[in-house]
């Protein structure tokens, strides 16, 4: 039998690899799963490369190959800040913003074949368990 996190990972990685997919079967520029990760993070506002590492739980190492790709694909930019160290920022490009909106309208789709597939009930149901903490901390 199947474990609870397997199984919470199984329907994670389904999703995922189902947007990817639609993605780059749609798109000439394309983003792997990780890539979209960083970039959503990134999404949100100027982030320095050690917030990344922090809020993605991936390594250093791991943070800059992503931020290097997405930089080539003209995606974000950096900058260098200058604190009690010297730490790099990324924000989105214009062209990174339209592309993650471009992607919300894909991840729209993805939501409304979920329900379609469970049903309005549970996919409600559904929502409203995930939006609570799984443990108590």
């Amino acid at each position: 039998m199947i474990d609870f996190i397997e199984l919470l990972y199984r329907q994670h990685k389904q999703l995922r690899q189902k947007a990817e997919i639609m993605w780059n079967e749609n798109n000439d520029l394309h983003i792997t799963s990780s890539e979209w990760f960083v970039l959503k993070n990134i999404f949100e506002g100027y982030v320095t490369v050690p917030e990344l590492v922090k809020k993605l739980d991936i390594s250093k190492q791991g943070v800059h190959k992503f931020v290097t790709s997405l930089q080539e694909k003209e995606l974000i930019t950096t900058e260098l800040i200058k604190g009690s160290k010297v730490q790099k920022r990324a924000h989105l490009t214009a062209k990174g913003i339209v592309i993650v909106n471009e992607s919300k309208k894909m991840e729209f789709k993805i939501e409304k074949m979920v329900r379609n597939t469970i049903g309005d009930k549970e996919y409600e149901l559904l929502l409203e368990m995930l939006k609570k903490p799984l443990l108590k901390v």
